[in-house]
């Protein structure tokens, strides 16, 4: 089935649509996304490119060429100017913007595959370069489970806000391949507060390894923490930029003092004690 159909399915018509693909595995464009600020993101330009355009799909980036349905938006106009907002400073010299005028949208997010958001995953194409098209014969891959986060990355490359954590774990069935994976594993894994840079190292050998420890977190935000639990108590929100990783993985037959050891030596090498978020 191609992208088409599924518009034409419910009479959306494609007259001045575009359809555009971003690259979101970049630092510069983690830090919009992690500041609230992406949409403000896709409002602003160098060029024109939504001129004579009425409705955009936008889609995020995936491995290879495929990409993942991310919302659909209505233009409801343009204006240009001459400097760029604050926030989007960052990503003038890196995407070689140079001076103004850039141009302004007046963008609305609209419902019309809202059901499919974070779950539609199309064949963008060889073209990848071209990340705005009027192309939309787009070949369906995949829908998604509702729920689903994305891909088990492999263990050293686990990376969860606490919004992707928490969306794992209350998701099981539409996550199978991350509560398998990290529930037949013991380990050590890392908390990053993103708003000081601070971190806390902690282990996890009970029930279900991995994925019993961090699910505690998802209920509890602190994990029984002692330094977390204050660390909420003044900033109940703070929890919203706890970042998820794992150091090292364990075989679940390891001993509880196996684990409890390379635990200590892992909080030495970064000296959390001293100057992290562990008490101990």
């Amino acid at each position: 089935m191609l992208l088409t159909e599924i518009l034409k399915l419910r009479g959306i018509s494609t007259d001045k649509m575009k359809v555009i693909r971003h690259t979101v595995n970049r630092d510069y464009i983690k830090v919009l996304i992690d500041s609230g600020n992406f949409e403000l993101y896709q409002s602003v330009q160098k060029t024109n490119i939504f001129k004579d355009v009425d409705y955009f799909i936008s889609f995020t980036d995936l491995q290879g060429t495929k990409a993942l349905l991310y919302g659909t938006y209505k233009v409801n106009g343009v204006q240009t100017i001459l400097e760029l907002p604050e926030e989007l400073n960052l990503i003038k010299e890196r995407e070689s913007w140079g001076e103004g005028p850039y141009y302004r949208y007046n963008l609305e997010r609209v419902d019309l595959l809202n059901d499919l958001e974070e779950r539609l995953v199309i064949e963008w194409g060889t073209s990848t370069i071209s990340w705005h098209q009027r192309k939309l014969d787009k070949e369906i891959i995949e829908i998604l489970p509702k729920g689903f986060t994305k891909i088990f990355p492999g263990y050293p490359n686990v990376i969860l806000s606490f919004d992707e954590l928490s969306k794992t774990i209350k998701n099981p069935d539409a996550n199978r391949q991350w509560k398998m994976m990290l529930s037949n594993v013991y380990g050590v894994y890392l908390i990053l507060d993103k708003k000081d840079g601070q971190q806390y190292v902690g282990s996890a050998y009970g029930k279900d390894g991995i994925w019993g420890r961090w699910s505690h977190y998802v209920q509890s935000k602190h994990g029984d923490n002692k330094i977390l639990i204050e660390l909420l108590k003044n900033d109940p929100m703070r929890y919203k930029h706890f970042q998820f990783s794992i150091l090292n993985v364990l075989p679940s037959s390891s001993i509880r003092e196996q684990v409890i050891q390379l635990e200590s030596i892992t909080k030495e090498k970064l000296g959390t004690r001293v100057f992290g978020l562990n008490a101990n």
